[in-house]
């Protein structure tokens, strides 16, 4: 595709979003690909898009049911540049519509991807600094494999950035790879810039012991700024933690399964009432899926999360089932009538629905 081709393209998609925004985004983004290409070996160019045809069947907002339309939820344009044997870069750009379901809705742009590793800084080891993804859910999304359907549980459920700004260190400790590890020091920020001294410290092991079996550990101790507690109004420590394990099991090109747990606790984050003590919130969430290959162009696939974001309250848990039929008539495209249902624990509010139910045809390609 031209550099003429992906403004043009770039330019539709994102039609709601201020003029000035757009020119400056797409203007970095040219001026990019122009010095890139200035080089003497040019850089891989990328990139993915999907979206859907929605209906909302039913919902617990009665304002959005039966509401239904055309959507793009994510287009991402990424240029891989090697720079030497040991260095090489990427720098991702991301646009996807903010409110989906009703509501105003616009176009964002955002820088996605902006880092420069270091291959080999020691022996099996690379270094990574810039705006690149953290460890808790990266691997899991790879394996789950249909992040165009929904986002892992955690990321679906803002336990963790699925990216942060600092530096990583990644790589294995034996010559075959069957222990690897990840570390990471970010921001805590996701992708917008730094606005205090706190930040996150992240860690990943990863086990594969055959090359269709995976596991991994995860876990992060993020600081956040004191909070002050309404019973004595003195400042308290408000540092959270997430722990979490995923393992997965494969059969190429026939069938996968995966599963996913997660805890998180944050100290002295919420209070029962105005006056009360503040106490420690602790959350958890599991994740099972499965998909099965009928031939190399037809897959069946399903997925069920739990999540309960505070085991101290009562009826704020929700469900979340997933089942769709992906079709792949060339290979990097695929067609697949889905359908996403959540459940609540509360009680359906006034003029809303138990469930949010909402058939899609979900369109998915890459290049």
């Amino acid at each position: 595709m031209s550099v003429k081709e992906l403004t043009k393209t770039i330019i539709i998609t994102i039609e709601r979003e201020s003029m000035k925004k757009v020119l400056m985004s797409l203007t970095v983004f040219i001026l990019f690909l122009g010095a890139a290409s200035a080089q003497e070996n040019n850089p891989k160019f990328s990139g993915l898009m999907f979206g859907d045809y929605f209906y909302n069947a039913s919902s617990r907002n009665g304002a959005d049911k039966d509401l239904n339309g055309f959507q793009f939820r994510r287009i991402y344009i990424t240029t891989d540049y090697t720079i030497s044997d040991n260095f090489s870069t990427r720098f991702r750009l991301e646009s996807d519509q903010i409110g989906l379901k009703g509501g105003n809705t616009e176009w964002g742009v955002m820088v996605k991807d902006a880092w420069l590793k270091w291959k080999d800084i020691f022996n099996g080891s690379d270094l990574i600094f810039g705006i690149s993804p953290t460890p808790a859910f990266d691997v899991s999304e790879g394996a789950w494999g249909h992040r165009y359907l929904e986002k892992t549980i955690m990321d679906l459920n803002h336990i963790v950035s699925s990216r942060d700004l600092g530096i990583d260190l990644k790589g294995k400790f034996d010559q075959g790879g069957t222990i690897k590890y990840w570390v990471k020091i970010g921001n805590n920020s996701g992708n917008a810039p730094e606005a205090n001294k706190y930040k996150r410290f992240y860690g990943l092991l990863e086990f594969d012991p055959s090359p269709d079996f995976l596991i991994t550990l995860y876990g992060d101790y993020a600081s956040y700024p004191q909070v002050m507690d309404p019973s004595d109004n003195q400042l308290k420590n408000n540092s959270g933690f997430v722990g979490a394990a995923f393992l997965s099991y494969k059969q190429k090109g026939s069938f996968g399964l995966g599963a996913e747990g997660f805890i998180a606790n944050r100290q002295n984050q919420y209070a029962p009432d105005p006056t009360s003590a503040l106490q420690s919130q602790n959350g958890s969430g599991v994740s099972l899926w499965a998909y099965v290959n009928f031939n190399p162009t037809i897959q069946l696939v399903g997925r069920f999360d739990t999540f309960d974001p505070n085991s101290d309250v009562d009826k704020d848990g929700r469900n979340m089932i997933l089942a769709g039929l992906q079709i792949n008539p060339v290979k990097n495209v695929s067609i697949t009538p889905n359908v996403e249902i959540f459940t609540y624990q509360a009680d359906a509010p006034e003029n809303g629905d138990k469930s949010d139910v909402t058939p899609r045809i979900t369109f998915f390609w890459e290049f």
